[in-house]
C-alpha cells in the first residue's frame, strides 16, 4: 500500500509501560508502601486502566523483586529487605567500578565539567535521598560514555531497590561516609586517572553498604533493649 501523507501520531509509551513507571515510582517514592498488598481492582481503579496492562507491569515488577506474588494469597509491594540492599549496592559497586575504569579515557572536556559540577552539587547537599539523585546523575555520565547495554540492564534493576531503601531510611545513608569517595572519583575524573576513579567508585559503594548495615544493626539493638525492658 502507498505510504500515508499524512504523519502518523504515534503513542510515545505503551499503556503498559505507562503504568510500569508509575508503579516503579509510587513502590520507589513509598507511596506503596514496602508490605501492603495491592489487588488487580485497585490498581485498576487508581490507574484508571484495565487488567491486562495491569497484570503486565505487576509482572514485570515483580521479576525485579520489587513485587511479590503470593499463590493464594494474593499480591503485595515487597519488604524492604537491608540484605538485598547490601547485595545491590555491591553489585552496583562491582559494575560501576569496571564502566567508570573504561569511561576515563573516552570523557569529553563537557563530560569533565559536568562531573565537577554534580561534585560541587552533592557536596553541599546532606539530604540522602536528594545526594542519591545526584550521584546516579554523576555516575551516568560515566555510564553513558562507556554506552554498554548490559551494564544499563543491570542499573534499571538494582538502583529502585537502592533508592526505595534510602527513601525509607533516611539517615541510613551517613553523607560522612561517602563523601570523601565521591571527592577522590572528581579528583580522578580531572586528572584521567581510571584505577583511581575505579576505586573510588568502589570505596562509595563499600562505604554505603557499611553505612546502612551499621544502621540497621544500631536499631535491631535498641529495639531488642526495649522488648527486654517491657518484658
Amino acid at each position: 500500500m502507498p505510504v500515508p501523507q499524512t504523519p502518523a501520531r504515534m503513542p510515545r509509551k505503551l499503556l503498559r509501560d505507562q503504568i510500569f513507571d508509575t508503579l516503579l515510582d509510587a513502590i520507589v517514592s513509598g507511596d506503596l508502601v514496602a508490605g501492603e498488598p495491592i489487588s488487580d481492582k485497585q490498581l485498576e481503579t487508581w490507574l484508571g486502566a484495565s487488567r491486562t496492562p495491569i497484570r503486565e507491569a505487576v509482572n514485570r515488577l515483580a521479576g525485579m523483586g520489587l513485587i511479590e506474588v503470593l499463590p493464594q494469597r494474593g499480591t503485595r509491594i515487597a519488604p524492604l529487605d537491608p540484605i538485598r540492599f547490601a547485595e545491590e549496592m555491591e553489585m552496583l559497586g562491582v559494575v560501576y567500578s569496571a564502566a567508570v575504569r573504561e569511561a576515563v579515557a573516552l570523557l569529553t572536556d563537557a563530560d569533565r565539567a559536568r562531573i565537577a559540577e554534580l561534585h560541587a552539587t552533592v557536596s553541599r547537599t546532606r539530604e540522602a535521598l536528594e545526594r542519591a539523585r545526584i550521584v546516579d546523575a554523576l555516575m551516568s555520565v560515566f555510564i553513558d560514555r562507556y554506552r554498554n547495554t548490559l551494564i544499563q540492564r543491570i542499573r534499571e534493576r538494582s538502583v529502585p531497590h537502592v533508592t526505595r531503601m534510602i527513601t525509607a531510611r533516611p539517615g541510613a545513608l551517613d553523607a560522612t561516609d561517602t563523601s570523601a569517595a565521591l571527592d577522590a572519583l572528581a579528583s580522578a575524573a580531572a586528572a584521567g586517572d581510571a584505577d583511581a576513579a575505579a576505586h573510588a567508585v568502589s570505596a562509595y559503594f563499600t562505604a554505603g553498604v557499611a553505612s546502612v548495615m551499621a544502621r540497621d544493626a544500631a536499631e535491631t539493638a535498641a529495639m531488642t533493649v526495649t522488648e527486654d525492658e517491657s518484658a
